[in-house]
């Protein structure tokens, strides 16, 4: 999943859109990523459960209700 996908499926959660400015590349910006999760499967016996926007949407109710119950950490 891309950063863009995953900000559109945030701002279908939330009815908000997130304002997105592109930059030039830095020298150390990281391209490209791509978790391998083949080893957490094989030693841990792991597996896939709940599919991205399940999981996304999952972590925004659980930020939702730790945020009014001040969970959360602020800086």
């Amino acid at each position: 999943m891309s950063l863009l996908e995953l900000v559109d499926i945030l701002n279908d959660l939330t009815g908000k859109r997130s304002a997105i400015i592109f930059d030039d590349w830095r020298p150390s910006d990281q391209k490209v990523y791509v978790s391998d999760i083949t080893k957490a499967k094989s030693e841990l016996g792991w597996k896939v459960e709940v599919g991205p926007k399940e999981g996304i949407r999952k972590l925004e109710e659980w930020v939702g209700e730790n945020k009014r119950n001040n969970i959360i950490f602020k800086a």
